[in-house]
C-alpha cells in the first residue's frame, strides 16, 4: 500500500474513533466518516470494507497497529543505551507504554466492546495483535532467542496483558496508575 493510502487510512481511522467518542455508539455511517475525515465518498469507498459491520474491526486493526508501532519505537529509543534495566523492567516499560497509547482511545475502545458479542470480537482482534506486539517486544529486548521459547513467553505476556486489559476497561480513574500496578503484579506472578 502506498503512503497516500496509508495516510488516508489513518485519517479515516482517526475520524472513526473521533465519531465514536462524540456519538457514544459503535454505529458509524459512511457519510459521517466522509464528513469527519473531509474526504470524498469515492476515496473512502476505495479504502474501507463494503460492509459497515466490518468498520469496527478494520479500524481497530489500523489503530492497534499504529499504536503498537509507536510504543515499540519509543521503547527502542528508551532502552537503546540502557545497560542497567533488567529484562523484566524493559518488558514492564514496553507494556506500560502500550497502555499509555491505548489510554487516549479508552472511551472509544469501551464503546466498541459494548455488548458481549462485540467484546469477543474485539478481544480476539486485540489478542491476535497482542501476540504480534509481545513477540516484537521480546525480539527488541532479548534479541536472538529460540523460537519456541519466544512463542511461549509471548503467550504468557499475552495472558498478562489480557488480564490487565480488563482492569484497564473497568478502572474509571483518569490515569493508568492502577493498570500499571496490576500489570506489574501479574508480570511478577
Amino acid at each position: 500500500m502506498n503512503l497516500d493510502n496509508e495516510n488516508l487510512e489513518w485519517e479515516l481511522c482517526n475520524a472513526y474513533f473521533s465519531i465514536l467518542e462524540i456519538s457514544k455508539t459503535s454505529k458509524v455511517s459512511l457519510e459521517k466518516l466522509c464528513v469527519e475525515a473531509k474526504t470524498s465518498r469515492e476515496e473512502v469507498e476505495k479504502i474501507v470494507p463494503n460492509n459497515s459491520m466490518d468498520y469496527r474491526i478494520f479500524f481497530l486493526k489500523i489503530l492497534i497497529s499504529k499504536l503498537d508501532k509507536e510504543a515499540l519505537s519509543e521503547l527502542q529509543l528508551d532502552i537503546a543505551d540502557d545497560t542497567i534495566s533488567s529484562t523484566y523492567d524493559k518488558i514492564l516499560e514496553g507494556l506500560s507504554l502500550r497502555f499509555e497509547k491505548y489510554f487516549h482511545y479508552k472511551q472509544s475502545l469501551k464503546i466498541l466492546s459494548g455488548n458481549s458479542k462485540q467484546r469477543i470480537q474485539v478481544f480476539l482482534e486485540v489478542f491476535r495483535e497482542n501476540y504480534n506486539f509481545t513477540s516484537n517486544l521480546l525480539t527488541l529486548i532479548e534479541k536472538d532467542q529460540n523460537c519456541l521459547i519466544k512463542t511461549l513467553k509471548s503467550l504468557a505476556l499475552n495472558i498478562v496483558f489480557t488480564k490487565s486489559l480488563e482492569i484497564f476497561f473497568n478502572d474509571e480513574n483518569k490515569d493508568i496508575d492502577a493498570v500499571i500496578r496490576y500489570l506489574d503484579k501479574y508480570l511478577s506472578d
